[in-house]
């Protein structure tokens, strides 16, 4: 496994992934239309550009394809993943994992933070494994559409390990 900061050019792999992660793990959570919104606006050239331009992609590869990305910002003393995406064929391959590892070691003393659809269970169930916390829920609209979803808390690195 290979972990690195995303180029300019790797941005067509985080939205390959992207695609295929979104419509897997949501087809039974959101309608298909909105899931297809969603993409087209997040994940197009010119928005995936802005928010690498705006805040670290981090990019992993299996056997030398892209296997996962996360996308990563922090706010105040607290680091959110905006997003975390395995492509399917190599989820439960210890990619996520990783790429949690690697954004935590970037700034060990501040507590980590996701927000997941409720009834992601593959996501929910991942994030409880590693040690995050269920918070508050809140009702979102996509594109109309409305849902909920739970923010995980993970206290700092430097706490966990005191």
């Amino acid at each position: 496994m290979r972990i690195w900061r995303a180029d300019e050019q790797d941005l067509a792999s985080v939205a390959q992934i992207a695609n295929v992660s979104w419509r897997m793990t949501y087809r039974d959570l959101l309608d298909a239309d909105t899931i297809e919104r969603w993409l087209a606006a997040a994940y197009s050239p010119s928005a995936l550009e802005q928010r690498w331009e705006d805040h670290p992609i981090f990019l992993i590869e299996i056997d030398g394809r892209p296997a996962a990305f996360t996308d990563v910002y922090v706010e105040g003393s607290t680091i959110v993943v905006a997003a975390m995406c395995t492509h399917p064929e190599y989820r439960r391959h210890g990619a996520a994992t990783a790429l949690l590892e690697k954004i935590r070691s970037l700034a060990p003393s501040f507590p980590v933070t996701v927000d997941l659809i409720l009834g992601n269970q593959s996501g929910e169930g991942f994030v409880e494994h590693l040690g995050f916390s269920p918070g508050e829920t809140m009702e979102v609209h996509l594109y109309g559409e409305p849902f909920l979803e739970r923010r995980w808390w993970m206290e700092s690195a430097l706490m966990r390990s005191s």
